[in-house]
């Protein structure tokens, strides 16, 4: 949700046709976000820029006759006009590469944003079962402070356990009131996504099935580092800034056959085009290695969490088993009417963490496809 508040103040620049109250799928959702997005159109526009700047620059290098002939040495002007010098050729050529590289950050730019949408749409589905059940739960403690009040006031019970079937309500509303602030702060982070105009009424979203755990993903993390690395936009826009260089330093290095001659700086500047291009290197190098450990690692995770799901499992049933138990022996006391309702409260819980663990390990799959290079419209996670 960080990438999202960026661009927050320029909202007010950008006008699209969608009003809140439509009903979105997040295939629908996705097919907005790509088209007509406020980061992708900057990036798009500075993907624009650098392009028309390298054809400014193919256009220097054509013959041009300028009003230095009617001031200098006849053939001196002449051959200085029509032959530029050997750097400009390769400034030029680095120029078409930054382009290419700045094309790249335009799909970098899109796939996280994809990402963000997705994710999005889980944790506003994940917050709105959060908020119902927080007050399902509400309504419960609500039950037992009235009893509690009523066994207090004739005396069946104390001061410290009226107390805290009141703070329980307390408590309650309290994350009721957290929740629902949780659910209106991703509500408001997809309207920013899809750039809905009117932030007064409820976003209409369909119910999203969990369905990334059964995309075709490689079947080990050695494997699917291999995959992530091949099919990585932030490594191949590092091979495009690496020619980019390259030509750079081939034009600084024949930058002494000019019309001024060799200056006093030539190497110095030679050896600065050189480090340039090893450095960019390196960093293609590192995006590399932090590409594949984060492969691996979300491979890890997603074991882990699995097995904690697995525990949770176990909670869950013998949660169930408790509330049946204390259902089927609840009588008209006091001490029998909480036990149940606590046993509910212990189910409620015990659900809600199962909950949790399921839309975590949709998101670390959703991270994991995105890792792995996969397209973020269809879903399909690259073989090769």
């Amino acid at each position: 949700m960080k990438k999202i508040i960026g661009f927050v103040v320029m909202m007010g620049l950008f006008s699209t046709q969608l009003f809140a109250g439509e009903q979105y799928s997040l295939e629908q959702a996705k097919k907005q976000v790509a088209q007509n997005n406020i980061k992708v159109s900057i990036a798009y526009e500075q993907y624009v820029l650098v392009k028309t700047q390298a054809q400014a620059k193919s256009l220097s290098l054509l013959p041009s006759i300028s009003i230095d002939m009617l001031l200098f040495d006849y053939q001196y002007t002449i051959l200085r006009s029509i032959v530029p010098e050997p750097s400009r050729f390769f400034e030029a050529a680095a120029a078409k590469d930054l382009a290419k590289a700045a094309d790249v950050n335009k799909s970098i730019v899109k796939k996280n944003l994809l990402e963000d949408l997705e994710n999005t749409f889980f944790l506003y589905q994940y917050h709105n079962e959060m908020v119902d059940s927080f007050n399902k739960e509400t309504a419960i403690v609500n039950e037992i402070a009235a009893r509690s009040q009523e066994a207090y006031d004739l005396g069946a019970i104390d001061f410290s356990q009226y107390y805290a079937a009141q703070r329980a309500v307390v408590t309650a509303k309290t994350q009721a009131v957290n929740g629902t602030e949780l659910l209106q702060t991703e509500e408001y982070a997809l309207k920013l996504i899809l750039q809905v105009k009117d932030n007064t009424d409820t976003l209409a979203l369909d119910n999203l099935a969990f369905y990334n755990e059964g995309l075709d993903y490689p079947a080990t993390a050695s494997e699917a580092a291999t995959i992530a690395v091949n099919n990585s936009l932030e490594v191949a826009q590092f091979d495009h800034l690496v020619d980019a260089a390259q030509k750079q330093k081939r034009g600084v290095a024949v930058s002494w056959i000019s019309w001024s001659g060799v200056g006093f700086d030539y190497f110095a500047r030679v050896s600065i085009a050189k480090d340039e291009v090893t450095k960019i290197q390196l960093n293609k190098k590192k995006s590399i290695i932090e590409v594949q450990n984060q492969v691996v690692a979300q491979y890890a995770l997603i074991e882990s969490q699995k097995k904690k799901m697995a525990y949770q499992d176990q909670l869950l049933t013998m949660a169930q088993a408790e509330y049946a138990a204390a259902t089927a022996q609840e009588g008209s006391l006091l001490n029998s009417f909480i036990n149940t309702k606590k046993a509910e409260l212990n189910l409620m819980y015990a659900e809600r963490e199962a909950s949790k663990e399921k839309y975590e390990l949709e998101m670390r799959y959703i991270k994991l496809k995105r890792l792995l290079g996969a397209n973020m419209m269809t879903n399909v996670v690259p073989r090769s």
